[in-house]
């Protein structure tokens, strides 16, 4: 073989190998993620935000017709229908703890921080079976959210790298879902009061 051809071989063998080195980006269905934390939280908070409107009963039969004689919806599987049975069973574990826990928000005593997990904050006004009792209830509580954020990333098939924007996301919806009245962490760390 001459050197040309030892050029020609060895260039042709640099583009493969450069073509083979290709970028592999993780797709992130943060649109999906955050419609499941919105329907998650709403539930767990017992709120139907923006729920649709009903429709009037007094509704024509000639408007009936025309509704049942046009096109169909399609409903396709969306990111507010991922649930499996451990996600089920924590959300209702969550929201359980939450009716538990909704005199401590009240009184200041816990708190939610930007991580989306729950903090205790202010037991001044507690005895000490009461604080006993919140610390229990808050351990509890941030478990359970742990164990959430990880099976709704296994509910939408996302790499076990990626529970982290999830949580993310839930934080971002605990917060902002909050009721008046409720501490909140602001991003920099700052406690407020909504």
């Amino acid at each position: 073989m001459n050197t040309k051809h030892v050029r020609w071989i060895f260039g042709i063998t640099a583009i493969l190998w450069v073509a083979a080195c290709v970028t592999v980006n993780i797709y992130f269905p943060a649109a999906e993620v955050k419609k499941a934390a919105e329907r998650i939280v709403d539930d767990v908070y017992g709120q139907d935000n923006e729920a649709a409107p009903k429709e009037s009963s007094d509704q024509s039969a000639l408007k009936h017709f025309w509704a049942w004689m046009g096109p169909q919806k399609a409903w396709a599987q969306d990111a507010t229908s991922v649930s499996n049975a451990a996600i089920r069973g924590l959300k209702q574990t969550i929201a359980g703890n939450h009716q538990k826990l909704k005199s401590f928000y009240a009184q200041g005593a816990a708190g939610i921080t930007k991580d989306g997990y729950l903090e205790v904050r202010d037991t001044s006004g507690l005895n000490l079976g009461q604080v006993a009792a919140l610390r229990k209830l808050v351990q509890n509580d941030n478990e359970a959210r742990r164990q959430l954020y990880r099976e709704v990333a296994v509910a939408l098939q996302l790499d076990s790298s990626q529970v982290g924007k999830v949580e993310d996301i839930f934080a971002r919806q605990w917060r902002d879902k909050a009721s008046s009245g409720w501490w909140i962490q602001k991003d920099n760390g700052q406690w407020v009061k909504k």
